[in-house]
């Protein structure tokens, strides 16, 4: 039921502004940046124990000096979103944006969606196969543009939106409407 109105309603909204502006799910990104916080914590406190002769260098240790820099980058990254609500994700008559990046809808070739392990899966238009459910809760989906696609394609993760199914449905369905009228021009 809520899928189904979130798509009504981007659609609406659409239809009456031109444009679509869907911001980060701040409660989300301030789960995940507490979450790396504390591992970014025991992975300093870990590191710190071994640097003071209190433990060993072992393998532990050492993971926690390695990745403590990549978890501090993460803490970084999502404390940005959930403080300044960007990128905030644009669709309008023009294109797709997220962020600085932008895409035309001539130059969108496909919605992909990706599952939770980064797997691809099927295009959310093509109703010959289910959905697989950990789409919604782990992955998102890549609008993959025709020239370039791996510099310039836009990727729109559970973050951004909780129905990601029904908004990767809904640009597909507006993307072939644009690129129809584009077509007959």
């Amino acid at each position: 039921m809520a899928v189904e109105t979130a798509a009504a309603r981007w659609a609406d909204e659409f239809a009456r502004t031109g444009q679509v502006r869907i911001p980060p799910r701040r409660w989300v990104t301030a789960v995940r940046t507490v979450i790396f916080g504390v591992l970014l914590a025991n992975q300093v406190a870990t590191a710190m124990s071994a640097a003071l002769g209190r433990q060993s260098w072992l393998w532990f240790p050492l993971f926690g000096a390695v990745g403590a820099p990549l978890l501090l980058w993460f803490v970084c990254a999502t404390a940005w979103v959930t403080l300044f609500g960007r990128p905030v994700l644009v669709v309008d008559g023009a294109g797709v944006s997220l962020g600085r990046k932008y895409l035309a809808w001539h130059e969108i070739q496909a919605i992909d969606a990706i599952g939770g392990l980064g797997l691809r899966r099927r295009r959310p238009s093509d109703p010959r196969r289910p959905v697989d459910a950990s789409v919604e809760w782990f992955g998102g989906f890549t609008i993959v543009p025709i020239a370039k696609p791996r510099k310039r394609q836009i990727f729109v993760g559970n973050h951004q939106v909780k129905e990601l199914i029904s908004l990767a449905t809904w640009l597909e369905a507006l993307r072939q409407v644009q690129s129809a009228s584009g077509r007959s021009r």
